[in-house]
């Protein structure tokens, strides 16, 4: 730990690191070269296996009028991004949150220009848009951010218009505190989701810069987002139980229902598809099977989705297995 316990920060920048050698010198270079000078960075090794946290303790040094405003923490045992971001959260004394992966980077004038927003609008959360790196070619994602909040919630759960994704946004620290949006434990994926929704929900105003300052890496076969196992399924699950729990709870289970519902069937589907495993399909089948028929009419569904839905609504697994084998290869070849 670097950073003097005297020191207040108007932006706090959260930083999880696990497994990310190959990636987090092109990160942390990019937080400490921002144009924005009162930020305090907060990096948690997640037990990392490899050589992370040398290379951060050598960038560190580089960087000496960014080293006193340093914190490190120490996780005992692996606890997952989720609760790495939270344990960060806690030491926070930003009036402001950034959440940045330590697979990726940032644009140099990323925080100022955040901060400046969120300060113009007295704003609970600011959004900013998101540009995907792949190997071969780079896709830049645009969201969406209404005047109206319930709108703004409901494409949360809806996930077509706006983002899940805690990174690329700025997020007021006590909102995030106050709205107890802690993410269960064991939860792995979805939990950017679970937070988020949570913030979207108690957020007095939400506003949006419209460039893309944040580059997601997708190509390091670490990241969580190249790993497809029935733990993720499960998480899909608890996701939805707890959504349920919380909008019950609220008093607007019924309000956001056909949202939810849509979701649930998109997110099962989708999942499914690109999985492709028979014991899954057989195990998993029965998710929102209640709902689903209702919506093989929508818009969101491609047409192999659809017939996939299909086939698991009547348990018809087998050949739901051999149609996706050969959606799969049809992709491949064309």
């Amino acid at each position: 730990m670097y950073c003097s316990e005297k020191y207040m920060a108007k932006v706090s920048m959260l930083v999880p690191i696990y497994n990310v050698s190959d990636y987090i010198e092109r990160c942390v270079c990019s937080l400490f070269e921002q144009t924005f000078d009162d930020i305090e960075y907060i990096f948690v090794n997640d037990c990392t296996p490899d050589d992370s946290m040398v290379k951060l303790e050598k960038i560190v040094r580089r960087y000496p009028h960014r080293k006193n405003r340093v914190n490190i923490i120490t996780h005992k045992s692996n606890l997952g991004p989720g609760v790495a971001r939270e344990t960060a959260l806690l030491a926070a004394t930003g009036e402001y949150v950034c959440c940045v992966d330590s697979d990726d980077y940032i644009d140099a004038d990323m925080v100022q220009c955040l901060y400046r927003k969120a300060v113009i609008e007295q704003a609970d959360i600011v959004v900013s848009d998101r540009q995907f790196e792949y190997a071969d070619k780079i896709e830049v994602t645009n969201y969406v951010v209404s005047t109206d909040n319930e709108e703004n919630f409901a494409n949360m759960l809806d996930c077509e218009h706006n983002s899940p994704f805690l990174c690329s946004k700025m997020i007021r620290r006590t909102l995030w505190l106050e709205s107890n949006a802690f993410v269960p434990q064991g939860m792995g994926y979805c939990e950017d989701w679970f937070v988020v929704s949570r913030l979207y929900f108690y957020a007095k105003k939400i506003v949006k810069v419209n460039r893309a300052f944040y580059h997601y890496v997708c190509t390091n076969v670490h990241s969580i987002t190249f790993q497809r196992n029935e733990s993720h399924l499960s998480d899909i699950i608890l996701f939805w139980k707890t959504m349920d729990v919380f909008l019950e709870n609220h008093g607007a289970l019924e309000k956001y229902k056909k949202v939810t519902d849509l979701s649930k069937v998109l997110l099962k589907v989708r999942f499914m598809v690109e999985v492709n495993s028979y014991a899954l399909l057989k195990k998993y089948g029965f998710l929102f099977h209640d709902v689903e028929l209702k919506y093989i009419g929508s818009r969101r569904l491609r047409r192999g989705e659809k017939v996939t839905l299909i086939l698991l609504h009547f348990k018809l697994y087998v050949v739901a297995y051999w149609f996706l084998l050969l959606l799969h290869l049809k992709n491949r070849n064309s």
